[in-house]
């Protein structure tokens, strides 16, 4: 059977948004005789750079079952020599990829008995197709870790060649079930014939790759059990009588704690089997990053029993996870030079922060728990022109939040919480999202309010929210003002400028009212526009549905305004940096 290719679109975009002419590595998962590409890195010819990232360690920061599937080559490229495909083995026939920037044209070929043969055929699958065949699965342990003499890269390396040999079981919380490398009672099941075994898991893994876009992102559970027996009737079990040696010698010893946070990419047809290698795969990969910058760690900073620390993130437009171990207590300045590497690797821009504390992601939801971008789920049906909204992610804040009771008085106080948290979640700082008391103290402190403001349930305005952006976290504003509602309609070519370009949310204010603009639509032809708000006067659960079809969240004509109003806007600007 002929082998299918299918290329996921985010990697087509971001092809589109390099500059330069590079080689690198595309990354994909095999199933079914199809070869699925997820991702791909660049190589970068900075031989003296220490942070450099070869296509091989790139892998281990991919979920397992990603691997090294081809070659890709941008722009005008030298021929290709056929030596390059020798250490791909996903695949007996590996990928050739050309893309080039004049024609915005992808070549593909499969290289078949040392010749390389045009794959047409191909097609381009979105994060939705990729969701509904593929489940993420997280795979969490702590183990103790006893190393001899302080040498503990030499103890991570010995409880990784342990667990690779499969000696280990996996537990699936969600159904109770457990998985071992020798279960010949699940041999044979399919993956989502264990994994969705429930009506209520099938129904939360369905809504939960449905708002695969948003900071939080469910997945399935798992742990892991070391297994301290043999196998059951082994032949080493039926031959042999246990030994034990006890030798008598003084040594030092270091014990930490090793925590494993493993993520696999599976095919929801995957037989148990599979899965098991597949999950053990994971836990090597995690554990060689831990190595990795462990070693890195033990030569740059005094010896610490601290280990590094796992991290997950989705950057935006990438369409898939990706794991990163970080020194222990690192901070964003420590992390710059390995994080830029990270950026020029993964072709990404420069401006734009994805690897910082900040970026990371949720791995989870909680009932009731403060709700992420809740415009996506909002249907663009019936806006017309061009759309221009908000970038990344953000939090929605309202009153009575925090069990806090701001009914009446505290809508711009949470429109700048909202505001700040975008700057979180963007990982551009990482100062906690400021209560009611917080900002009064910050404004009182600048000398803009007198010392019994603090407390009281006084109203602040767009002047206000730049004062305390600029204070906490040294942003810079615009601000836009206009005389009445009627002409909020004439700034609308300004508001898509700034989210075109910033991208941030706006805190408008006028009369007694705050609200928050996350985007505006714009018709040339009927000289219509629109604009997104998200209303913090809300004072429910957080309820999706809810905060939806009563429209807190949603799309506002100019009739929204008042007309006897006059409005405010602060528009915070983006830093460029990574």
């Amino acid at each position: 059977m002929a082998l299918q290719l299918q290329i996921l679109s985010n990697v087509l975009q971001r092809l589109k948004n390099t500059e330069t002419t590079a080689t690198g590595y595309l990354y994909g998962i095999m199933y079914n005789d199809t070869l699925v590409v997820l991702t791909f890195g660049i190589n970068e010819n900075d031989s003296e750079n220490e942070n450099l990232i070869d296509y091989m360690t790139l892998q281990l920061n991919l979920p397992a079952d990603i691997y090294c599937c081809g070659i890709l080559q941008i722009g005008e490229c030298q021929e290709i020599n056929p030596d390059v495909f020798k250490d791909i083995d996903i695949t007996d026939n590996p990928l050739l990829l050309k893309y080039s920037h004049s024609a915005l044209k992808v070549q593909a070929y499969f290289y078949v008995h040392q010749k390389l043969e045009v794959a047409n055929d191909f097609t381009i699958i979105s994060g939705d197709d990729l969701s509904r065949k593929f489940a993420y699965v997280r795979l969490q342990a702590t183990l103790p870790l006893v190393a001899q003499d302080g040498n503990i890269l030499e103890a991570l390396e010995e409880s990784r060649k342990n667990i690779a040999s499969g000696k280990i079981g996996i537990h699936f919380p969600t159904n109770n079930m457990y998985l071992f490398r020798t279960d010949n009672d699940l041999k044979g099941t399919l993956i989502k014939d264990i994994l969705c075994a429930s009506k209520d898991y099938d129904k939360s893994f369905k809504a939960s790759n449905k708002n695969h876009h948003t900071g939080a992102t469910d997945i399935i559970n798992a742990h892991m059990l070391l297994k301290i027996s043999g196998e059951k009737n082994s032949e080493e079990s039926i031959k042999y009588a246990p030994v034990l040696q006890h030798i008598k010698k003084s040594f030092n010893s270091l014990e930490c704690s090793l925590h494993i946070d493993a993520l696999s990419l599976v095919n929801l047809n995957v037989k148990s089997a599979e899965l098991h290698a597949i999950l053990v795969e994971s836990i090597c990969r995690n554990i060689r990053l831990i190595e990795i910058q462990q070693e890195k760690q033990s030569e740059e900073t005094d010896f610490s029993t601290k280990l590094p620390e796992i991290m997950h993130f989705k950057p935006q437009g990438c369409g898939h996870l990706f794991t990163v171990a970080y020194p222990s207590n690192f901070t964003n300045d420590s992390t710059m030079e390995y994080r830029k590497a990270l950026h020029k690797a993964l072709a990404f821009d420069l401006t734009k922060p994805y690897f910082r504390r900040g970026n990371a992601v949720k791995l989870h939801t909680q009932a009731n728990e403060i709700l992420i971008n809740p415009h996506e789920a909002i249907s663009h049906k019936g806006i017309t022109g061009k759309l221009s909204i908000i970038y990344g992610l953000y939090s929605y804040h309202h009153y009575m939040q925090d069990d806090f009771d701001d009914n009446g008085w505290g809508c711009s106080y949470r429109s700048l919480q909202t505001i700040i948290s975008w700057y979180r979640l963007q990982g551009y700082t990482d100062i906690p999202i400021p209560t009611h008391c917080k900002i009064q103290q910050c404004l009182v402190d600048i000398g803009d309010k007198p010392f019994a403001f603090i407390g009281s349930k006084q109203w602040i305005g767009s002047t206000e929210i730049s004062f305390v952006l600029s204070t906490l976290l040294n942003i810079d504003t615009k601000i836009l003002c206009v005389s009445s509602g009627e002409e909020m309609s004439a700034l609308i070519p300004q508001l898509a400028n700034h989210f075109d370009t910033q991208g941030t949310p706006v805190m408008i204010g006028g009369g007694v009212l705050a609200h928050t603009i996350l985007g505006v639509s714009y018709d040339e032809h009927s000289g219509e526009g629109k604009f997104l708000i998200l209303d913090p006067h809300y004072m429910g659960a957080e309820h999706l549905t809810t905060i939806l079809n009563k429209g807190w969240c949603g799309w506002k004509t100019k009739d929204f305004w008042k007309k006897d109003a006059f409005y405010n806007m602060c528009l915070p600007q983006r830093p460029i940096t990574f």
